[in-house]
């Protein structure tokens, strides 16, 4: 298939901060397939400030889904003007399909009729053509294999500024030896692992000298699982949660190894090309699972049998608990040993 033309290419994919990352190794992709074309990303503000220095789009629209009417105004006001070659539609969610309906665009090219979930094609002129579905990054992909862009990099870029650089050095050089970093929480408690079991994993990463660090977001929830992961074990570790996205990739980009559930920074931790111990048991490794790197890492307690193989978006409550503390410990001690040294 040809290039399909376009001076002039949209893109819709708001959050979460997971789809995000994935996202935006299509967008370098899609700039390596278009080097001279104008892109536009359309995103949420926490979004943003984890994609602002990647330098694959040229504008980014900020849209804030909690807001109200006035946001909506806005969009409309920014987009009344502009027309585009192309339109890609990356999520499958009714908001998303409205704000497709604010900006005009030749193709508007979706999901095919069976991922379409929320009545998407409904919105479209294109999909991409229906396949088995696979993991959401090369799901992603699919969109600019559609456009005909081949020999696309698979990369990630986060571009770090010397202000950033120095500020994590100033983090990780007083704690003296490598530091293990724990996640201790995912948007959802049915992803979480339990905080006994992270104490003990937090123990364990001490007695062998390395600095154990929990990080995650600002929330409530978030400080309440780090102070009782901080109580529980017998080493305290060093607490460094973030309130800002850029705060949280400097915290995983300076670790030796991070241990994270299914969340955002577990594939902000992949994409950084950092030894990442992954815990699922809720939700499908193979749809949403470290992409490409690290599957020697992976624990997945989400997968029952040898003929459950398909890459469906679909869960499992309960069975983060399978998760044991050795499952973890030995995961640990086999990224030390064979990507640290």
């Amino acid at each position: 298939m040809e290039k399909v033309p376009a001076k002039k290419i949209c893109v819709i994919r708001t959050s979460a901060l997971g789809d995000v990352v994935h996202a935006m190794a299509m967008v370098g992709a899609l700039r390596h397939g278009y080097p001279d074309a104008e892109i536009t990303w359309v995103l949420q503000p926490l979004a943003y400030d984890m994609v602002k220095h990647q330098g694959a789009a040229d504008h980014y629209v900020l849209f804030d889904r909690k807001g109200g009417l006035e946001h909506w105004k806005a969009l409309k006001k920014r987009f009344k003007n502009e027309v585009y070659d192309v339109v890609l539609m990356l999520q499958v969610s009714i908001k998303a399909s409205a704000i497709s309906t604010l900006i005009k665009g030749r193709i508007k090219l979706g999901f095919d009729m069976a991922r379409s979930r929320e009545c998407q094609w409904l919105f479209s002129n294109r999909r991409i053509p229906k396949k088995t579905p696979g993991h959401v990054q090369d799901q992603f992909f699919e969109f600019v294999d559609y456009l005909g862009v081949r020999d696309y990099p698979v990369a990630w870029n986060f571009g770090f500024t010397d202000e950033e650089v120095a500020e994590r050095t100033a983090f990780f050089e007083p704690l003296g030896a490598p530091a293990v970093t724990f996640v201790v929480a995912s948007s959802s408690p049915d992803k979480d692992w339990p905080a006994e079991n992270y104490a003990k994993a937090v123990d364990h990463v001490a007695q062998q000298g390395l600095v154990p660090v929990l990080t995650g977001g600002p929330s409530e929830r978030e400080k309440g699982l780090a102070d009782e992961i901080s109580r529980l074990a017998t080493c305290k570790p060093v607490i460094a949660l973030q309130s800002s996205i850029r705060g949280l990739l400097k915290v995983l980009s300076g670790s030796a190894v991070v241990v994270s559930p299914d969340t955002g920074p577990l594939h902000m931790a992949v994409a950084l090309n950092v030894p990442t111990v992954s815990l699922f048991g809720y939700s499908n490794p193979r749809r949403c699972g470290p992409y490409r790197r690290f599957q020697d890492l992976l624990i997945d307690r989400f997968t029952e049998s040898d003929g459950e193989n398909c890459s469906k978006r679909y869960f499992k409550t309960g069975r983060m608990e399978y998760i044991s503390v050795e499952d973890v410990t030995e995961k640990v001690d086999l990224a030390l040993e064979r990507y640290v040294g």
